[in-house]
């Protein structure tokens, strides 16, 4: 039996075995903080066993591990023990199997994505490790739009959400837009299987600052010098659960702008629910209240400063949800629906 995290967003170091019981600790690279939640590993060779995965920490959620066998489909295992362990019992035959803390949403999805949807990826710039960070390029008219996700690198929700958006917009287009997509701004550490939460001496989404250190960053920051950005919408996750982080909810900025975050609110809400995932504003987290400060350098700060800009958010997926709301990698999909029919409904009746 072997389990390893060779593979693309792969995270895990192996600690010992004993008899049925797998101990594991998930690595801290690319982050400040001493815990954080991210996981991923891969189990090759256990096929006809049941094995019970303790980690060192309780990063395991109410519906135990997020379960593949190609990095794509995923489903919850269903069993969770104590919020630190699950089990799996491996049928026969079943020979490679990778788990992770949630419904991983992997580059190589994206680029699958993009291809059978007929859209183009192009490279918007260099990480600095090297690599080509994909940019899609959808729609023409003279509002700008700029969407993005995993500005910390962990957080796949985002990127299931903002597909959805993007699948909504090629079938059913907002009128007079053009859509810069964003789908992987820490692509190093998405790749590289990071936490990217709090990096050192700062991480992705605190870095739009006149010296940015990220190339990613610093190249949305050139493209909307440019232009005149309409709309710009960050899409994110929360931490691990519990409270505001097993809901969907909105991250508002500056009270002035209260009028338009709730105008938006309420389209969204009616559009979330049934096959999506639901949203309600009360989870929303207000201008000024704990870590949401209105002076924090982030990507939607970025763009609620800049006058011209008429809607600018970070929405929060949860990775899990609760019992009666639950994530599915459709239901987060189709969020992403949801959300693109609100913002056309806002756009078409925007008096901003």
């Amino acid at each position: 039996m072997r389990i390893h995290a060779d593979f693309e967003c792969g995270n895990i170091r192996f600690l010992k075995e004993e008899g049925n019981e797998i101990f594991l600790q998930n690595e801290m690279r690319g982050t400040k903080r001493e815990s954080y939640y991210y996981w991923a590993f891969c189990v090759e060779g256990a096929a006809g066993k049941k094995l019970t995965f303790r980690l060192d920490h309780e990063w395991v959620g109410p519906y135990g591990a997020a379960v593949s066998h190609d990095l794509v489909n995923w489903h919850w295992s269903e069993s969770s023990l104590d919020g630190a362990a699950f089990t799996y019992e491996f049928a026969q035959g079943e020979d490679r199997v990778y788990f992770a803390h949630d419904l991983l949403y992997t580059p190589s999805r994206l680029y699958k994505t993009a291809e059978d949807l007929g859209l183009k990826t192009e490279t918007f710039c260099k990480t600095l490790k090297g690599r080509d960070v994909p940019c899609i390029k959808i729609g023409e008219g003279s509002k700008n739009v700029i969407l993005s996700s995993r500005h910390h690198a962990c957080e796949s929700s985002g990127s299931y959400v903002l597909e959805g958006m993007i699948r909504e917009y090629v079938q059913n287009p907002i009128e007079d837009t053009s859509l810069l997509v964003v789908p992987i701004v820490d692509y190093d550490g998405v790749f590289e299987g990071e936490q990217g939460k709090d990096r050192d001496p700062h991480d992705h989404n605190r870095d739009y600052i006149v010296d940015s250190i990220y190339p990613e960053t610093r190249a949305i920051m050139d493209y909307a010098k440019d232009r005149d950005i309409t709309y710009a919408i960050d899409f994110h996750a929360p931490t691990h659960r519990l409270g505001r982080s097993d809901h969907v909810y909105i991250v508002r900025k500056f009270p002035e702008f209260a009028d338009r975050f709730d105008r938006f609110s309420g389209l969204l809400k009616k559009y979330c629910g049934g096959e999506a995932m639901d949203y309600s504003m009360k989870y929303d987290v207000p201008p000024n209240t704990g870590w949401n400060k209105d002076d924090t350098p982030t990507f939607s700060t970025f763009f609620n400063l800049r006058p011209e800009c008429k809607l600018a958010l970070t929405l929060e997926v949860t990775h899990y949800g609760t019992d009666d709301n639950k994530v599915t990698a459709d239901r987060l999909i189709n969020t992403g629906r949801a959300f693109c029919k609100a913002l056309d409904e806002f756009a078409k009746n925007c008096i901003i």
